[in-house]
């Protein structure tokens, strides 16, 4: 399967979305490290860290949601699936039918990839608060 690239312009616009002042970072258009040979010739761009890491995110969702067919939407099953592999932790603290009722905003029995953006977000905040636990 393909690394997805982070690109908003394939994105569909909904209740979520973030708006215009997220597109303009020029972070997210393209990464200010350059990957230069020995030689001093310059090769590339290189992701920064972040833009990894989001990528990975990207990619995770993909491969869970074309388990049906379709890029934008992850169903039940697909979520099950993803949660039980990728996070299983999280799913002993909350059922995966209770984490995709709850990620379900506009109850279509499909999470698109800004639904699935709030579990991120929510897990990420419980594994930074686990991170500073002694």
């Amino acid at each position: 399967m393909p690394h997805a690239r982070w690109d908003r312009s394939q994105e569909e616009r909904s209740p979520l979305d973030i708006g215009p002042a997220f597109e303009s970072l020029p972070a997210l258009q393209k990464s200010p490290k350059e990957s230069v040979d020995r030689g001093g010739q310059i090769l590339g761009t290189m992701p920064t860290d972040l833009e990894k890491a989001m990528n990975s995110i990207i990619n995770v969702y993909h491969k869970y949601s074309l388990e049906k067919g379709n890029y934008h939407s992850l169903y039940p099953s697909d979520m099950k699936k993803l949660l039980e592999t990728e996070c299983p932790d999280y799913v002993k603290r909350k059922s995966a039918d209770t984490w995709f009722q709850e990620l379900d905003i506009n109850s279509d029995q499909a999470l698109n990839f800004q639904e699935f953006l709030i579990f991120v977000v929510k897990i990420g905040v419980l594994g930074h608060k686990e991170s500073h636990k002694e």
